[in-house]
């Protein structure tokens, strides 16, 4: 019993670090990572194997976003059309850790 009540405390101490190190990325991508802050997430990506996995999927999907809003962004003002803000697209307004702006 004690086992898997250590396991179960095991993995959710897990699921914290992912959940922190995700929110420590997208701040870093996001240039709002204070040095302390900095330091943690150097530390998480040193530690975990996933987590380094999430910085790279998180980078990824980063770049993604800003070529392709940037690119109908750019679109946009030649044309004198308004920037595209995430939070104006349907589902993605108050998802943790997303951008709020595209540029």
């Amino acid at each position: 019993m004690n086992n898997r009540f250590e396991n179960r405390s095991q993995s959710s101490d897990f699921e914290g670090q992912i959940e922190e190190s995700e929110a420590l990325i997208w701040d870093l991508l996001d240039d709002e990572l204070d040095e302390a802050d900095f330091a943690r997430l150097v530390s998480l990506l040193e530690e975990n194997s996933t987590v380094r996995s999430r910085y790279v999927d998180c980078v990824q999907l980063h770049v993604d976003l800003q070529e392709y809003f940037g690119q109908k962004a750019l679109n946009e003002k030649q044309r004198g059309g308004t920037p595209v803000v995430a939070n104006a697209l349907p589902g993605l307004a108050g998802l943790p850790g997303f951008p709020t702006v595209i540029q």
